[in-house]
């Protein structure tokens, strides 16, 4: 029995510590909070920070794992590093931590690669922030290593950059900085994927559709094979290049791209799988790959059947639909429908934490968003046909508004 640490510990690190303990390792966690919902899955639990470097080593100090490992938490990469270097354990290196979490130092790096991206500045004051609004009229501005699209904010007029300048600010945890770029139409996909020795696999890709009320957060992710208008060869080649470029030796990868003009430009990369359970239930379904035994092994430095990915051929016709409910704005009544969704046979995952009394309101980033599901078919129209269904049996009725 191996020791495995995971570093963090909230809905989406379940699955991870699940996984392990199926392989028959002993789990430590540790997470800001003391009833942490990924506590009880667990062996040992210790509070402490994500964010706090020093805590977590002292935690691997004090347990010697064998491992140290996180997922679906761009927040928790930096630590896992650091712990993992001064532990003289596997990953991914501080170096590469800091690429994939600072999106200044992934914007660079892309630059350097010849890949494309959008027109960015790095912005220290509102001053550089309004620059790049007078170049390009319609920008995005964001914090430099945040997560869950907090303090991301599409802007094209001045008094709104002053308006959300500081609050973007707020989010940038490494240093006070942030991210200005000119914005760009077209679609929005997602990409997941593998490394193993250095070598990428992608794994599923799926197109957005966003929030009428907020098109920086996502309202539903369709995950196919290929798509009938978009070259997904083209997006799985443009994110390997990415990825290997950076010289990532292990792990999960979650990249996010828009196509415009005839390319796939790079908006996010992660080396952390996709949340929402994206890496946890929607990525071995579209793949039969166990990304998670994979990792686990990687950072246990046992090793992996390399010549299964090398051999994989993806299921073409295999569908998922991960669609985030869009109930409205209002104090809850009533939920309708939990039981239906609880029970549904084609139902991979759900997360609908809402009561009566709660209010709702229109989200601002991703971890406001009043829950999701995860549906999975054999073909894209069976998907769909599901995702209606469930839609049409889980919705909220909110109480009458007075005066």
């Amino acid at each position: 029995m191996s020791k495995i640490m995971v570093i963090a510990g909230g809905d989406w690190q379940i699955e991870l510590i699940k996984k392990a303990k199926q392989m028959g390792h002993y789990v430590i966690c540790s997470n800001l909070y003391e009833d942490s919902p990924a506590f009880p899955y667990a062996d040992a639990c210790e509070v402490a920070n994500v964010l706090d470097k020093e805590k977590n080593l002292q935690i691997a100090q004090k347990y010697q794992p064998d491992a140290v490992i996180s997922d679906q938490s761009d927040i928790a990469v930096p630590t896992v590093a650091y712990v993992n270097e001064k532990m003289g354990l596997q990953g991914i290196g501080t170096d590469k931590a800091d690429i994939f979490t600072d999106k200044t130092l992934m914007r660079q790096r892309c630059k350097e690669a010849g890949l494309p991206v959008p027109d960015f500045k790095i912005c220290k004051t509102l001053d550089d922030a309004l620059e790049m609004l007078n170049k390009h009229k319609k920008i995005i501005i964001k914090p430099i290593d945040s997560q869950s699209s907090r303090g991301v904010y599409t802007i094209t007029d001045e008094k709104k950059l002053r308006d959300k300048f500081d609050d973007t600010m707020s989010y940038s945890n490494r240093r006070k900085e942030i991210l200005a770029e000119e914005y760009i139409g077209g679609d929005e996909f997602t990409i997941d994927g593998l490394v193993v020795n250095g070598t990428h696999y992608p794994l599923c890709i799926s197109i957005k559709e966003m929030y009428k009320e907020n098109p920086n957060v996502s309202k539903v992710q369709t995950y196919t094979y290929s798509h009938p208008v978009y070259d997904y060869e083209l997006l799985r080649n443009t994110n390997k290049a990415l990825v290997e470029s950076t010289g990532l030796p292990m792990g999960l990868t979650h990249s996010e791209y828009k196509f415009y003009k005839g390319k796939f430009y790079l908006i996010e990369a992660g080396a952390r799988g996709g949340g929402s359970n994206l890496s946890g239930k929607i990525v071995p379904y579209m793949s039969g790959v166990d990304n998670y035994e994979y990792l686990i092994k990687e950072a246990l430095g046992q090793s992996v059947d390399q010549k299964a990915l090398d051999q994989l051929h993806l299921p073409e016709q295999r569908c998922v639909v991960m669609r985030f409910f869009d109930f409205g704005e209002g104090i809850v009544q009533k939920v309708h429908g939990k039981e239906y969704l609880a029970q549904h046979a084609n139902v991979l995952d759900y997360q609908l934490e809402i009561h009566e009394g709660d209010r709702l309101e229109n989200p601002k980033y991703g971890r406001l968003r009043p829950g999701h599901f995860i549906v999975g078919a054999d073909s894209y129209d069976e998907a769909q046909k599901l995702a209606q269904d469930i839609l049409n049996n889980v919705y909220v009725t909110f109480e009458e508004q007075k005066g």
